[in-house]
């Protein structure tokens, strides 16, 4: 009777509501956190993701992460196999400073 029970249950289940709720978060705005927190200096990696935010968030800051560098606005470093990882924002160049001032 209660192996009965348990696949009834187990159906039952299969027909549950689920509502999915919209996660305020945002890659651009992601994006805009990561750089203002990198004109402090480099970080780590691991530091510039907030895991209290679930998967989700994590998702969301790798994604941003991966746009700073195809912009060429980060720069990954590591100093050694299995280091850590150390983000920090591109230098410009002496010449890209001046053609950025002229504009």
């Amino acid at each position: 009777l209660l192996n009965a029970l348990q696949e009834v249950v187990q159906r039952a289940d299969l027909f549950a509501c689920h509502t999915v709720h919209h996660e305020p978060l945002s890659v651009r705005e992601r994006m805009s956190r990561i750089l203002a927190r990198l004109k402090d200096g480099p970080a780590a990696f691991a530091d510039l993701f907030e895991p209290a935010e679930g998967r989700a968030g994590v998702v969301v800051a790798f994604l941003a992460l991966l746009e700073l560098v195809k912009r060429a606005l980060l720069e990954v470093h590591q100093t050694g196999p299995f280091e850590p990882l150390v983000l920090a924002l591109v230098q410009p160049s002496h010449g890209e400073a001046e053609n950025a001032r002229s504009t």
